[in-house]
C-alpha cells in the first residue's frame, strides 16, 4: 500500500473510488483524531497493513465518499505521534515520520497514515489493551484463536518443543524404517536400530531441563513419523487431506488421501508426502512445449519440481496447532496449496528467494536430510522459474488473515489456453493468440497480420470490442495511440514484476 494521490483521483471533492477495503480506510476528522483511529492502526498492523486517510466523509447508502478535509491538521498530526510514543494508546510505536502525510486537495486538507505490517514475531500491536484484525468489512477484536496464533509465533522455533509423556512407541516403526532406508542409500547413513536413529535424527532429544538423561520426543518428530491417534493427542485438528478433481468446475472429487481416513489410518508428514507426491507428478501433461531449436521443452521437469517444492512448502511451514488443515486442490488447470499459517516472509522475498523463515525447523531438517528439501528460500524461485520458462500464468499467492491460511496456487497452464478455452469463434482465438505472443499492439499491426484471412477490418473490430466488454482485452489510450493488451489483475502484475527482476537478476548472476 502507499499513499493515494486524490488530485488524479478525482475531479471534484466528492468520489466514488477507491472503496474503504482490507488495506484503505477512511474517517472523518476536524480538530482531533478519531476515537476508533487506533484500533484501525491495530487492525492494519496485525493484518496486511494499509492506508488510514483523514479528513473523508462516507455516504455509505450511495457507497460514495466526500473529502471534508481536516480543520487544523498540524494540531492532528501531532496528536498521532503522541498517542503512538503513548504505551497506553498504542503497545508499541509502529508510525514513522515518513509515513503521515498531509495533502492539500480542493481547498481542503487531509492527512494519510501508512501503516505496515508487523512482523510475525512482534504481533499483536494492541490498542488501548486489545488487538484488533481486519477483514473486508472493518475491524473486529481478534479472537482467541488469533491471540493463540500470535503467540506461538513469537517463537522462532515451533516444532523443536519437547512432548513428555509420548516415547517410541508413538512412532510409526513404517515410516521410521522406509526414512532410514532412503536416507542409507542417499548418504551412506548406517545406524543400530531404528531407535538409535530416532535420537541420531533429532527426533528424539536429551530434556537439557532436567538432571536426568531423559530423551523426549519433539513435535516435529511427532508430526513427521507418529502415529495418527499419537499426532491427535497433541494436535487435535491434524489434518492433511489431497482432493483430485477431474474438471476445474467439479465439486465432487475423483482421488483423495486424507489423514484419519480408514483407507490411511496412519498418516503422517512423511507418508502424507510419498503418497501425494507422485499424484502430482500424474497430473501434469507431458506436453512438448518447443523453443526456437525445435527441441523438447522442459514443461514437465519444471512443472513436477515446482509442485514438489509448493507441497514440502506448504507442510513445513504449516502452523498445526491451529484448526485449519493443510489442503492441497488438483484440478486439471492448476493446482493450490493452502497450509495453516501465515507466510513469514513478504511474497516478493519468497518468489526471488531472498529470505526463509521457517516455522518448523525440524520438519524442514528431516526433509532436507535425505535430498528432498534441498535449500532454504529455493522453493519460490523455482515455481517462479517454472511459470516464466513455460509462459504459464503467474504463481498466486493469496494470505487470509482472518483464517490464518496461505494458499499457493501453480497453474498448469498458460493464459492463451485459460482464455481461448471457453471461446468457440476462430477470430477470437486468433486474438487471444496475438495479444499473447505481442503483449501489447495496436489494432492496424493486428489487422495486417490476419492476411485477409477472417474478413473485412470491421469484423475483426467487432470481435475485439467484444472480447474488451467481455473483460477479456483491455485497451490503453485514445485515437491512433490506442493499444490492446490481456486484461490482469493487480496480483497477476505484481507476480510479472517480480519475474521480470528475477529474471534481470539471474542474468546477472549469470
Amino acid at each position: 500500500m502507499d499513499f493515494l494521490k486524490f488530485e488524479d483521483l478525482s475531479f471534484s471533492s466528492a468520489f466514488s473510488e477507491p472503496q474503504e477495503d482490507i488495506h484503505l480506510e477512511y474517517k472523518t476528522a476536524t480538530w482531533k483524531l478519531p476515537k476508533n483511529f487506533w484500533e484501525t492502526v491495530s487492525s492494519f498492523a496485525n493484518t496486511d497493513g494499509g492506508l488510514i486517510v483523514l479528513g473523508v466523509k462516507e455516504d455509505k447508502d450511495n457507497h460514495k465518499y466526500e473529502i471534508t478535509g481536516v480543520d487544523d491538521p498540524i494540531v492532528v498530526r501531532q496528536e498521532i505521534f503522541n498517542g503512538n510514543s503513548n504505551s497506553e494508546c498504542l503497545s508499541s510505536p509502529v508510525i514513522h515520520d515518513s509515513d503521515v502525510k498531509l495533502v492539500d486537495c480542493f481547498d481542503r486538507t487531509i492527512i494519510e497514515v501508512l501503516v505496515h505490517p508487523e512482523q510475525y514475531n512482534k504481533r499483536p500491536l494492541e490498542a488501548h489493551g486489545i488487538a484488533y484484525v481486519r477483514t473486508d468489512d472493518g475491524d473486529r477484536k481478534a479472537t482467541e484463536e488469533q491471540l493463540k496464533y500470535f503467540l506461538v509465533e513469537h517463537q522462532q522455533e515451533i516444532d523443536t518443543r519437547l512432548l513428555r509423556n509420548f516415547d517410541l512407541e508413538d512412532i510409526n516403526s513404517l515410516d521410521l524404517d522406509e526414512y532410514g532406508t532412503v536416507l542409507r542409500k542417499n548418504t551412506n547413513t548406517r545406524y543400530k536400530d531404528l531407535e538409535s536413529l530416532a535420537f541420531d535424527l533429532g527426533v528424539f532429544r536429551r530434556d537439557r531441563t532436567s538432571n536426568g538423561k531423559d530423551r523426549l520426543l519433539t513435535e516435529g518428530g511427532l508430526l513427521f513419523f507418529g502415529k495418527y491417534n499419537s499426532i491427535t493427542d497433541r494436535f487435535p485438528h491434524f489434518q492433511l487431506d489431497y482432493r483430485k478433481y477431474d474438471r476445474d468446475g467439479d465439486t465432487d472429487w475423483s482421488d483423495r488421501v486424507s489423514s484419519g481416513d480408514m483407507n490411511f489410518p496412519e498418516l503422517n508428514v512423511f507418508s502424507f508426502y510419498n503418497l501425494v507426491l507422485p499424484k502430482l507428478s500424474v497430473g501434469i501433461s507431458d506436453k512438448y512445449s518447443q523453443d526456437d531449436s525445435l527441441t523438447r521443452g522442459s514443461y514437465y521437469s519444471d512443472l513436477k519440481l515446482a509442485l514438489k517444492e509448493a507441497l514440502v512448502n506448504s507442510l513445513m511451514h504449516a502452523y498445526y496447532d491451529g484448526d485449519r488443515s493443510v489442503v492441497i486442490i488438483d484440478k486439471p488447470s492448476y493446482l493450490e496449496f493452502t497450509n495453516p499459517g501465515i507466510m513469514r516472509v513478504s511474497k516478493d522475498s519468497f518468489l526471488r528467494g531472498q529470505e526463509s523463515i521457517i516455522r518448523n525447523t525440524q520438519i524442514s531438517t528431516l526433509f532436507r536430510k535425505i535430498g528432498i528439501s534441498e535449500k532454504a528460500a529455493s522453493g519460490g524461485p523455482r515455481i517462479l522459474k517454472a511459470a516464466r520458462r513455460n509462459r504459464l500464468l503467474p504463481p498466486e499467492i493469496v494470505i487470509d488473515h482472518q483464517s490464518n491460511t496461505t494458499s499457493i496456487r501453480i497453474w498448469k497452464v498458460d493464459a492463451v489456453t485459460m482464455l481461448t478455452r471457453d471461446l468457440e469463434d476462430d477470430i477470437e482465438i486468433f486474438i487471444v493468440n496475438y495479444v499473447n505472443h505481442h503483449n501489447q499492439f495496436k489494432f492496424s499491426d493486428l489487422y495486417r497480420s490476419t492476411n485477409g484471412k477472417y474478413g473485412s477490418e470491421s469484423r475483426i473490430r467487432n470481435r475485439l470490442r467484444k472480447l474488451i466488454k467481455d473483460n477479456v482485452i483491455v485497451s490503453y489510450g485514445n485515437g491512433k495511440s490506442r493499444v490492446y493488451g490481456i486484461k490482469k489483475t493487480e496480483e497477476q502484475k505484481q507476480v510479472e514484476r517480480i519475474m521480470a527482476i528475477k529474471k534481470l537478476e539471474d542474468t546477472i548472476i549469470k
